[in-house]
Order: C-alpha cells, then sequence, then structure tokens
C-alpha cells in the first residue's frame, strides 16, 4: 500500500525516534546502569518492575548519608549477571557487597550478598590493634611461663600475634586490597603453590575429601596471613585454597586453578565473589 508523503515522514520519524528510544531504554537497563539507579539515594520511578519478588535486601534510600557506593560489573552472561557493590564511608573505609541480577524480558535485581558474621573478627582486629607493645611482650611472657602447653592464650608469639592481626585485616579488607596483597607476594604465594602441587603428585590422587597440604610450611603461608592451604572436598575439588579465613561457611581466600572448568560457579547461596587476579590465580568469597 502506498501512503503519501507526508505520512510516510510521520512514520519514518516515529520509528527513528522510537528505536532511538528503544535504544537508549535498553542501555539503561543494562545491570551496570540499573544497579546505580536503584542504589541511589534518589527514588528511583517504577522501581519494583526491576526488583524480584525473592528480593529481601537493601535499596539506594537505606544507606546513611555519608555512605557512598561504587558498583563494578563482575560478570554478565546472557540471562545472569553480578556487580560488585562497594560502599564506602567519609574516609574511603567500607565494605564490598554483591547485586545479583537476572533477567527474563528485562534485567531485575535477585540477590544481595555480603560476606557475613564478621563482627568477631572485626572485635579480636580491634582488641589486638589497641594492645600495647608491653602488653603483648607480657600475653606471651605468661604464655611460655605456664607448664600446661595446652593453656589457653590468645597468641603464644610474636609471629602468632603479627598472624592474627594481619589475618584479621586482611578478612576484612576490601578485596581491591586482598588482590592487592596478592599481586605484591605474588612470588611467595608461587613458591608456596610449586610446593603444593608436588605433595599431591606424590601422595595418592585418588584421596577423597578435603586434604591438607604443606603443612609443614605453616610459618611460611602464615607470614602471608593465610590460615591453611588444601584441595579437595565439596567445594574445591581440584582448586588448591589458601584460605585467609572467616567464620563457619563465611570465608574469603584464594584459588588456584589450571582448568576454568574446575573453577566454582558465582551464585548468592555459597560462592558469592570469583574474581581472577592473574593467570590462574583468583579471590573468592563465600556465605
Amino acid at each position: 500500500m502506498d501512503y503519501p508523503n507526508n505520512i510516510k515522514l510521520s512514520i519514518i520519524i516515529f520509528s527513528v525516534f522510537t528505536w532511538n528510544f528503544l535504544t537508549v531504554h535498553g542501555q539503561e537497563l543494562e545491570p551496570l546502569i540499573l544497579a546505580e539507579r536503584i542504589f541511589s539515594k534518589e527514588h528511583m520511578p517504577n522501581m519494583d518492575a526491576y526488583i524480584t519478588e525473592d528480593y529481601k535486601g537493601p535499596l539506594g534510600f537505606d544507606f546513611k548519608k555519608r555512605v557512598t557506593p561504587r558498583f563494578t560489573l563482575l560478570e554478565q552472561k546472557k540471562t545472569s549477571a553480578v556487580i560488585t557493590m562497594t560502599l564506602l564511608d567519609s574516609l574511603a573505609e567500607g565494605i564490598d557487597t554483591y547485586l545479583y541480577f537476572q533477567k527474563d524480558s528485562i534485567w531485575k535485581v535477585s540477590a544481595f550478598r555480603t560476606l557475613a558474621n564478621t563482627g568477631i573478627i572485626q572485635e579480636l582486629k580491634n582488641s589486638l590493634e589497641q594492645m600495647s607493645k608491653r602488653e603483648v611482650r607480657r600475653i606471651i611472657k605468661y604464655h611460655k611461663r605456664r607448664d600446661d602447653t595446652d593453656a589457653y592464650a590468645i597468641f603464644a608469639s610474636m609471629d602468632n600475634y603479627n598472624f592474627q592481626l594481619g589475618n584479621a585485616r586482611l578478612i576484612l579488607e576490601l578485596d581491591q586490597n586482598i588482590e592487592k596483597h596478592f599481586l605484591e607476594n605474588q612470588d611467595d604465594f608461587e613458591r608456596l603453590k610449586r610446593m603444593a602441587l608436588e605433595q599431591l603428585q606424590k601422595e595418592n590422587s585418588m584421596q577423597q575429601g578435603r586434604i591438607n597440604l604443606i603443612e609443614n610450611l605453616e610459618p611460611a603461608y602464615q607470614k602471608l596471613f593465610i590460615s591453611s592451604v588444601s584441595t579437595g572436598g565439596h567445594n574445591f575439588k581440584n582448586c588448591i585454597n589458601f584460605l585467609i579465613g572467616g567464620t563457619l561457611d563465611n570465608s574469603v581466600g584464594y584459588l588456584y586453578v589450571e582448568d576454568k572448568k574446575d573453577l566454582p560457579l558465582m551464585n548468592p547461596k555459597n560462592f558469592i565473589m570469583i574474581k581472577k587476579i592473574t593467570g590462574y590465580w583468583y579471590i573468592y568469597k563465600t556465605t
């Protein structure tokens, strides 16, 4: 059917306008942009349309005035995405949180996660930081004076004190600083990884369950604020897990994974964050 020229022009203008609108609108609905909109401190119109029924987390206007969110795309697939939302205070200190998005017809935020149950670690960190050198030496001296080797002491040596303090600090650090710690000490991590692989080659590789590695090198990896090195088990299988620490299932550490298919999948119920550092090395967090 032929249309008059003025109608043709109107159709063309309408089509171009509609295409531009949908393109801009589509860009606005990408997970990173959507996260910035939902978690800004201004109310987002029609916000409920971009939140799944299962979402129970905070929104932007729930944050305190002096909290500033910073967003980074961690992973985006066809129908799922994960955004790191770093919440910073006026001193640029804060925590990393993770926003999960899913897509049916449009992107929607479906879950909010962060490393949980860190209060006891924060209390330990504060307690150790507040101790004077004299008090630290007194506790060590008291421990050495006791005949009962099983007697409890918060730390038994200066090395142990330094490990516990450094370990608590690293658990609570922002992801970028956990990554920085690895890169600054990469040669030491690589050396320990080689020894762990050598041990695996010598031992029965068919052993089931979790296998502790290089336990004879505990002083070496504790200097890096690593609490244990292991492989296997339900979660880590063919990964080498350089565990920093945490509480129960809420843990943070480094993974060495040579074959990417052995890398755990990010999900809001277990591995809430996996981020590549370099080569075969990754940071992870669980909940």
